[in-house]
């Protein structure tokens, strides 16, 4: 039996894979717009996602940090202030076995494509647990202005202060979709039925859709706790700028009505 190691880290939102392979100095053996597939050497391969994540395949923790430390220099010059992390090992039995428990997959045989797709649902999982870091911020953050509209009956003070916080939240939300909903499955899939299972297999274990469908329970929340700020804030310029006028047109008043008037002594 043998035993390989999978170590998965989410960097940023976008990688420029493009770029990867000059970094780091080897020959891609795959290259497409979303995914980069390096041999490093005799079972041992890297993963890279233009979603974000890095992923090794039973390469030796010195190997790994060498080459974060370049794709990090050169394709994440503004790097978040955390990295999202996941780990996962297959086991090679040898024997007509298939099973995906919690943290480890046994399979018959290792390769190419098998070790391909579980990193690749392994890198999906760090990305989702970036997301949902960001996502759990962005909803703190939110309730908090609710918390001050509860307790306070007033907005932020700064108008640009939320103006920004809102500018994040949809951005993020266009991160999500843009990057993570359209992770789909290699081809192979589709034409193989081992891997069809394994890769439902571990897309049950990881939770990939039940976290997908909480990440947007929150961002639908989030939405419409802003869009009912953004409306507070709306009226509250609205009943200002009214106030505002009244307040002119009875300076208006009181000058017309005493303009003329002359007091005598």
């Amino acid at each position: 039996m043998q035993t390989y190691s999978i170590n998965a880290f989410h960097l940023t939102e976008k990688l420029k894979l493009k770029d990867i392979s000059s970094t780091i100095d080897m020959q891609p053996l795959l290259l497409s717009v979303w995914e980069a597939a390096f041999k490093i050497s005799d079972e041992s391969y890297l993963f890279i996602y233009n979603f974000g994540s890095v992923v090794f395949f039973n390469v030796s923790e010195d190997q790994q940090k060498t080459i974060l430390d370049k794709v990090k220099k050169s394709n994440v010059p503004n790097q978040p202030g955390y990295t999202t992390t996941d780990t996962f090992s297959v086991e090679v039995t040898g024997e007509d076995k298939h099973e995906v428990g919690f943290n480890k997959a046994v399979i018959h045989n290792l390769t190419y494509q098998k070790g391909r797709l579980i990193s690749m649902v392994v890198a999906e999982s760090a990305a989702l647990e970036y997301f949902e870091l960001i996502v759990d911020d962005l909803l703190e953050r939110t309730h908090q202005i609710s918390d001050t509209l509860r307790t306070t009956g007033r907005l932020l003070k700064e108008t640009k202060t939320l103006i920004k916080f809102i500018g994040f939240c949809l951005t993020t939300k266009q991160e999500i979709i843009a990057n993570l909903y359209v992770v789909d499955a290699p081809d192979e899939v589709w034409e193989d039925q081992t891997l069809d299972k394994l890769y439902n297999d571990l897309k049950r274990m990881f939770e990939i859709e039940t976290r997908y469908r909480v990440l947007e329970y929150k961002l639908k929340l989030i939405q419409e706790s802003l869009e009912i700020i953004v409306d507070l804030s709306r009226g509250v310029r609205e009943t200002m700028l009214e106030v505002t006028i009244i307040v002119l047109i009875a300076i208006e008043v009181v000058v017309a009505l005493f303009g003329g008037v002359r007091f005598h002594p």
